[in-house]
């Protein structure tokens, strides 16, 4: 790892760089979250990246972009290789996210990542979630009145059979009992 501390603010961005042995280039590497190694959760795995960490494997160095930080994201961090018959090659940091770029400079930032820029961005993809949950609210409620609907007319068409065939049932019920049978008369032979 190349640092232990890494310090970064709020909706801002942190890089860290895991450097590795050539032998290791086709292994998978990940980045994980946890105090201690063996019981880390890991939050991405070469090659994909997620929303807000980004993922590069250049052969030699693994490289680990973390965007849109909160005061939540304050841990410590693993960057691992996965080993087949051995146990996972890792190495830790720590990261801390504060309030604003106050106390110690922050080397994360590169000109085109202004505060500002980085700001929008995050802010934007928030709003992004925000328009996918509420599309998945709709969603699930257009679901679920096409589910009672459908409900609704099956049980209405299940009940207008049954009275139909209560009709017709009582119809060819009737219709021995009231029509009067003429009386057989017993013939001699």
């Amino acid at each position: 790892m190349d640092k232990k501390v890494k310090e970064s603010f709020m909706l801002g961005t942190a890089s860290a760089s895991c450097n590795y042995d050539a032998h290791y280039k086709h292994h998978t590497k990940y980045w994980c979250r946890g105090y201690f190694q063996d019981y880390c959760h890991i939050i991405a795995l070469t090659p994909n990246s997620t929303d807000r960490v980004a993922l590069k494997d250049t052969g030699s160095q693994f490289i680990i972009t973390v965007s849109c930080l909160t005061k939540e994201d304050t841990s410590w961090y693993w960057c691992g290789i996965q080993r087949d018959f051995a146990r996972d090659d890792m190495d830790f940091t720590e990261l801390i996210v504060t309030d604003s770029r106050g106390g110690q400079a922050n080397e994360f930032w590169s000109r085109k990542d202004s505060p500002g820029n980085k700001n929008r961005s995050c802010r934007a993809s928030r709003i992004i979630h925000k328009a996918d949950r509420s599309r998945m609210s709709i969603l699930i409620i257009c679901v679920l009145l096409t589910s009672l609907g459908i409900i609704f007319i099956i049980s209405h068409l299940s009940k207008r059979r049954r009275s139909q065939r209560n009709r017709r049932g009582k119809g060819l019920g009737r219709g021995p009992q009231n029509s009067q049978a003429s009386p057989v008369n017993p013939t001699s032979l």
